[in-house]
């Protein structure tokens, strides 16, 4: 089952039951409805999948499918929200924490997505994407002491030449005397 893989994908989990045949099949018909650009029956199938969810997998995994449609569909505020159920559901998934920092940052919510962020670093430290995120963001917020802090600790990450050039050239770059 396709759903079920990705959902034990999606939510960081190596062993869990699959979510109910009821929340598949919603979604299914979500995603069905997304195909054909019928976004009303999308997001009723959405609401669906998620009021229904008979058990905490299949909600974590209807909550994620519904964050996901609705940024999608330039939702943030409903993605925001549903993202914040998902860290109360999963509270140990750093992927929910990261997105949730990313939305709450795109939202003009710099101390939300600054807690979140810190959430998703402390929960997943190896993992280069919520320090990334969490250094553009203090950088953002004229916090260029913390941001530096943040790009310094990636360089101790195993990452790809390309990101680890972009993360040199901020910290030569912070270095400089601001403007």
């Amino acid at each position: 089952m396709l759903l079920a893989a990705l959902a034990l994908a999606t939510l960081g989990c190596a062993a869990r039951t699959a979510p109910s045949a009821s929340t598949q099949a919603h979604l299914r018909d979500a995603e069905a409805a997304l195909a054909v650009k019928d976004y009303d029956a999308a997001r009723a199938a959405y609401d669906r999948a998620v009021d229904t969810a008979p058990d905490a997998t299949s909600a974590r995994l209807a909550v994620r499918e519904r964050a996901d449609a609705r940024l999608f569909l330039g939702d943030l505020d409903g993605a925001a929200g549903d993202l914040a159920r998902l860290t109360e559901l999963a509270p140990r998934d750093p992927a929910a924490w990261h997105d949730l920092g990313i939305v709450r940052a795109n939202q003009g919510d710099r101390a939300g997505a600054r807690d979140a962020l810190y959430q998703a670093k402390t929960l997943a430290p190896d993992d280069a994407r919520p320090r990334l995120a969490l250094a553009a963001l203090l950088w953002a917020s004229g916090d260029r002491a913390a941001a530096d802090r943040e790009y310094q600790a990636l360089l101790e990450l195993d990452l790809p030449e390309p990101v680890r050039a972009k993360v040199v050239w901020a910290i030569a770059t912070l270095a400089a005397p601001a403007p």
